[in-house]
C-alpha cells in the first residue's frame, strides 16, 4: 500500500481570539477512515495579517485548501485564500459554510472562478465524498454539492461529538454545543427557517457535556436556534444543567412566546448567574411579524419577555431587527421603548440582513427591501422605511449599546423612558442635535454628562437622582456632573447596610463620607485613598428616614 499522502489546510478566520469554529473539528470526525489525508489547520481572526497567513498555508504546500464562509468572515478569508491561488494555482480550493446556501454558491463561483468546489449547506457527508473521490471528481460538471437545495446530514444525530476530535479547541473562553439541528420556525430572514430538525438525545447531551466538563469547559454556548422548541425538551435540559452541570454556564436562544409551566418552573428555579437568555423578539408588530414568516403571537412575545426580565438569575438580552417588510421607523421607536420598559438586560438593534439562501431574497422586491448586493447585505430601505431612517436605525443601535446596554447606566435608561414620554425618539434627536457620534460618546464620563444634559433639559430629577448615584458608584467625584444631590455627613446611621466595599474604613480619621437621598432610599458613600484611589471604600444603603 503506498505510503503518499495528500495535505489538506483548514482555514478557520475568527471575529476574535475568543472564539473558535466547529466546522473544522465536525468535518474531520466525520471523514474519519481515510487514512491518505493528512490535515492541517490555519487559525487567524479578521484583524491578523492576510499575508502571514498565506506564507504559513504557503509552508505546507497542501493539495486542498478548505475554508467555511461566514458572513462576518468572507472578505478576509476570500483575500487569503485569492492570493494563494496566486501563489499556488495548482492546489484545489474549497469552501462552505453559510455564505455558500442557496444561489451563493453560484454567486461565489462567478466572482471567484478559481474556487474547485463549493459545499452548499450542512458538510460532513458532502466533504467526505469529495474527499474519496478527489482523484476522479469532475471539476467541471460537479463544482456544487449538492446540486439542488441545501444539504442536510441525516446521521448528525448518531454522529461522534466534536469534543471527541483531536482539532477541537478547548482553551478558548467558551465552546460552541450543538444539541440540534434544523429549526422549526419560518422566518424568512433565517438560514435556518423550515430547515428539518434534529434533536440529539438528553443521554447524548449528557455525555457529552460529561466530556466537555472532564475537559476544564466551564461556558458553554448552545448553536440550536430556538432552545425551548420543543418545550418540554427544554425544561429537560434546563434541569439537567442545574442539577448536573452547575459549574457551567450556558448561553441560550429562547423564542419568548413559547414558555410552558414546565420551562417557567426551571426558569424561575435557575442557578444565579448559570445562564444568559438571549430572546428573539424581531418585532413587536404582528403584520409584521407576518410578513417576516416568524408569525408569533406579539401579545404572548411580548409576555414571555416581561417574565423573562423579571428573574433576578439571570439577565436577558433581546433582539430587534429593523428593516423588515412592512416595518415602520416608528414601529423600531416603539418596539425600543416597550423593551426599555420590560427592562430588558440588553437591547440589540440591527439592521435586517437579507442573506444567501434565505426565502426573505425571494420576497425582497415585492417589498421594496434595497439591499447592499454584497456582504453584509444590509437593508438600505424598504417600502415603508427610508435611507435617512436607516442611518437613524444605526444611532440608535449605538447609542442602546453605550447608554441602555452599559451596567453603569442602564437603570437610569429605564427610568429616563418612564419618566419622558417618547423618550426612544428624545434621546436620538439629543443625539443628532448635539452632533453626536459615536466617538463623541466614547468615554464614559461624557456618557454620564449627556444623560445628564437630557435630564436637566428635561427636568427628570428622579432620573438624574438615579445617575447621580451611578456616577459616584462609576468612581466619579461628589458634587460634580449630575451630582447635584449628595453632600458631606458624618459617620452613616447604624440601621444601614453595607452593599459594597468594606466596613474596615469607618473609624479612620482620613475617611470622608458623603450622603446621597434617593426616592425610596439614602446612599451613604465612603472615601478612603488607602482603599480606592478613586471608587468609594463602601456603600451603604437605608430605607427612608
Amino acid at each position: 500500500m503506498s505510503s503518499f499522502k495528500r495535505r489538506l489546510v483548514f482555514l478557520t478566520v475568527n471575529s476574535s481570539f475568543s472564539h473558535s469554529s466547529l466546522a473544522l473539528s465536525l468535518l474531520h470526525s466525520a471523514c474519519s477512515g481515510l487514512t491518505e489525508w493528512e490535515w492541517h489547520r490555519c487559525d487567524i481572526t479578521t484583524a491578523q495579517d492576510s499575508l502571514n497567513a498565506v506564507r504559513e498555508i504557503y509552508a505546507c504546500r497542501c493539495d486542498l485548501l478548505v475554508t467555511s464562509l461566514y458572513l462576518f468572515n468572507r472578505q478576509k478569508a476570500l483575500e487569503i485564500l485569492q492570493r494563494y491561488h496566486t501563489l499556488a494555482p495548482e492546489c484545489r480550493i474549497a469552501a462552505g459554510g453559510p455564505e455558500c446556501l442557496g444561489s451563493g454558491a453560484q454567486e461565489l463561483l462567478d466572482e471567484y472562478p478559481w474556487l474547485d468546489c463549493v459545499f452548499r449547506g450542512e458538510g460532513e457527508e458532502m466533504f467526505r465524498y469529495y474527499l474519496e473521490n478527489f482523484d476522479t471528481f469532475d471539476r467541471t460538471q460537479n463544482r456544487i454539492l449538492p446540486a439542488e437545495g441545501n444539504g442536510v446530514y441525516k446521521e448528525w444525530t448518531s454522529s461522534s461529538y466534536p469534543v471527541n476530535d483531536p482539532f477541537f479547541v478547548t482553551d478558548k473562553p467558551f465552546v460552541q454545543l450543538e444539541s440540534s439541528r434544523g429549526c422549526p420556525m419560518h422566518c424568512f430572514y433565517c438560514t435556518s427557517g423550515s430547515t428539518a430538525v434534529r434533536y440529539r438525545t438528553l443521554s447524548q447531551v449528557r455525555e457529552e457535556l460529561s466530556l466537555l466538563s472532564a475537559q476544564g469547559v466551564k461556558e458553554v454556548r448552545i448553536l440550536d436556534r430556538t432552545f425551548n422548541v420543543p418545550q418540554e425538551r427544554g425544561a429537560a435540559l434546563l434541569k439537567l444543567f442545574r442539577e448536573e452541570f452547575p459549574q457551567m454556564r450556558f448561553h441560550l436562544e429562547l423564542h419568548p412566546q413559547f414558555l410552558n409551566d414546565a420551562l417557567r418552573q426551571e426558569l424561575l428555579q435557575a442557578l444565579p448567574g448559570q445562564l444568559h437568555i438571549e430572546a428573539g423578539v424581531q418585532c413587536f408588530d404582528q403584520e409584521v411579524q407576518n410578513l417576516s414568516g416568524r408569525r408569533s403571537c406579539v401579545e404572548a412575545l411580548k409576555e414571555g419577555v416581561e417574565f423573562l426580565c423579571s428573574i433576578p438569575a439571570f439577565e436577558t438580552h433581546t433582539d430587534l431587527i429593523a428593516g423588515l417588510p412592512g416595518q415602520s421607523f416608528e414601529h423600531i421607536l416603539k418596539d425600543t421603548g416597550t423593551l426599555l420598559k420590560l427592562n430588558a438586560a440588553e437591547i440589540q438593534l440591527e439592521v435586517l440582513k437579507v442573506l444567501p439562501g434565505t426565502p426573505m431574497r425571494e420576497v425582497a422586491l415585492q417589498h421594496g427591501l434595497r439591499y447592499n448586493p454584497a456582504a453584509p447585505y444590509d437593508v438600505m430601505m424598504s417600502n415603508t422605511i427610508s435611507l435617512e431612517e436607516i442611518q437613524q436605525v444605526r444611532d440608535l443601535s449605538r447609542l442602546l449599546d453605550l447608554t441602555c446596554n452599559h451596567k453603569d447606566l442602564h437603570s437610569t435608561v429605564v427610568l429616563m423612558n418612564e419618566e419622558l414620554p417618547d423618550f426612544v425618539a428624545r434621546i436620538l434627536s439629543f443625539f443628532h442635535e448635539a452632533k453626536g457620534n459615536s466617538a463623541t460618546l466614547w468615554d464614559l464620563k461624557k456618557r454620564f454628562l449627556f444623560l445628564f444634559d437630557i435630564c436637566r433639559k428635561e427636568n427628570l430629577e428622579r432620573s438624574q437622582r438615579e445617575l447621580a448615584c451611578h456616577w459616584l458608584l462609576a468612581g466619579f467625584p461628589p458634587g460634580q456632573g449630575p451630582d447635584e444631590y449628595s453632600e458631606k455627613c458624618k459617620f452613616p446611621p447604624v440601621q444601614v447596610r453595607l452593599i459594597s466595599g468594606t466596613d474596615a474604613c469607618l473609624g479612620l480619621p482620613e475617611t470622608r463620607f458623603w450622603r446621597l437621598p434617593l426616592p425610596n432610599c439614602t446612599c451613604y458613600f465612603a472615601y478612603n485613598r488607602s482603599f480606592a484611589l478613586h471608587l468609594p471604600a463602601a456603600v451603604w444603603l437605608s430605607d427612608d428616614e
